[in-house]
């Protein structure tokens, strides 16, 4: 358990440090934006929102890309990695090709179908003009740092991130204000500083994918295979579609806040000014998610899943302890926490209950949330989709209902229901761990292999065959 603990711990931390660095990009732009002005704030939250589902899809490939190259990379497959990557790559080409097509020929149409108000549509359409012209470099970076998370190099994925995350730090302060020869570019700049840093990090993710050791061959990235491509999407189509129907969920909970008789815009301003606070909490918990996803995929692959079980106890283990101390501080300190965010008595104290509520599930949220890693990695994606949607959508939205419209319990009542649907997605995620289904989610049920090598061949002419529990024997040593 030590080792399995140091090997988490070995990818976790990397992945930490990366997403504090992304966490210091939203830090930067919301100042930023609040300092040019309240309609600028507003539309770079909206179209943070609006941007944030045009990549959905790519986080999804990017699910199915770790799990399918942790286990190439398990088994030791040269060939399997770069292949998988090849498609992954290919496929994100396709997608964010379209959507730039798209973003450019109708900015307006789409502003306008998200809701936005008139006051800031004009600055929303400006925004998505530059955002979606980088969207082959978004989706390009992304995919690419899973590659290189889940194929040994993530301590290189970490590097290329944080200075990607610098760029744009830098940029949004130097070219939204000016510096020296360098003019003000006013609310603009922030999305050319998004642009120019997300292109780098895309630059820099490229280099060692297509000269590293473990490298893609150009013959098949220009001939991918569709049933490589078809299992991808396999594996990246159910978190895009659990990723969609999460933030649906939230953005109902926010209209429930606001059609409560009594409270409604102090408990949209704590409930708006707590999930900030929270943040801080989700960077270990969501790096720690990744590193499970693989381990995971790394001891199945080389037909371990004995050790693969092991290594995401240890991860979910790892995360817990890691969360307590915060968990606990944000807790007791509440208070005076709020009080940095907030002046007003009501949205203070609204502000604390929510903080205290949310901080009893997060220890519940840090084992589930580490154990759905585990699963993705694993291949068991439609079943973390299941769980996640269940956990929304058939306990977390009717408990509030309940607690807004029958039991009159206002916005405490919420808070609790939060926290009671998390306890309950954990034990589901618990439930689906304990059972050995999970491990057999990326056998090929027809071929009897694993779905990365359907990249590098027909199922005759591999060289690694898959036994009836889901464990791999390379034929080849």
């Amino acid at each position: 358990m030590r080792q399995f603990l140091r090997e988490a711990w070995s990818l976790g931390w990397p992945i930490i440090l990366m997403m504090f660095f992304q966490f210091s990009i939203g830090v930067t732009d919301v100042y930023v934006a609040g300092y040019l002005g309240t309609e600028i704030l507003a539309a770079v939250g909206y179209v943070g929102q609006l941007y944030w589902t045009l990549i959905i899809m790519a986080n999804g490939i990017t699910v199915g890309t770790v799990s399918m190259i942790s286990q190439a990379y398990g088994a030791k497959s040269v060939d399997g990695v770069g292949n998988v990557a090849a498609n992954s790559i290919a496929m994100g080409l396709v997608i964010a090709g379209g959507l730039t097509v798209l973003g450019q020929a109708y900015p307006g149409a789409i502003v306008r179908l998200a809701g936005m108000p008139e006051g800031i549509q004009q600055i929303a359409e400006n925004f998505l003009r530059v955002f979606s012209l980088v969207l082959i470099p978004t989706y390009l970076m992304i995919i690419t740092g899973g590659v290189l998370r889940s194929s040994g190099r993530v301590r290189l994925a970490m590097a290329n991130s944080c200075a990607a995350a610098l760029l744009n730090v830098a940029g949004d302060l130097i070219l939204s204000f000016g510096w020296g020869p360098v003019p003000a570019m006013g609310y603009i700049g922030i999305a050319w500083a998004t642009a120019s840093a997300t292109t780098m990090g895309m630059i820099l993710n490229l280099g060692p994918i297509f000269f590293g050791p473990v490298r893609i061959k150009v013959g098949a990235l220009l001939r991918p295979r569709l049933l490589c491509i078809r299992n991808l999407l396999k594996l990246g189509v159910p978190p895009a579609l659990q990723q969609t129907a999460w933030n649906a969920g939230t953005l109902v909970i926010y209209f429930l806040l606001g059609q409560m008789q009594q409270g409604e815009i102090t408990a949209l301003a704590a409930m708006s000014a707590g999930v900030r606070i929270e943040a801080i909490v989700f960077l270990p918990v969501f790096a720690l998610n990744m590193a499970a996803a693989v381990l995971t995929g790394n001891k199945l692959g080389a037909g371990d899943p004995s050790g693969a079980r092991d290594a995401a106890i240890a991860t979910a283990s790892m995360c817990l302890m890691i969360v307590l101390i915060p968990t606990a501080l944000i807790f007791v300190f509440a208070p005076a926490i709020s009080g940095y965010l907030t002046e007003d008595p009501a949205v203070l104290a609204e502000m604390t209950a929510y903080l205290r509520v949310n901080m009893l599930g997060m220890p519940f949220l840090a084992i589930g949330i580490s154990l759905s890693g585990a699963l993705q990695g694993a291949g068991d994606t439609f079943a973390t989709m299941r769980i996640i949607f269940t956990g929304m959508w058939l306990i977390r939205i009717p408990l509030i209902l309940l607690a807004i419209h029958v039991v009159r319990e206002g916005a405490i009542g919420v808070w609790i229901s939060m926290t009671v649907s998390m306890i309950f997605m954990c034990g589901l995620l618990i439930h689906r761990f304990r059972g050995g289904a999970w491990m057999k989610a990326s056998v090929d049920r027809k071929n009897k292999t694993l779905l990365w090598e359907s990249c590098i061949g027909d199922a005759s002419k591999l060289s690694r065959s898959t036994d009836e529990n889901g464990r791999g024997q390379n034929s080849t040593g």
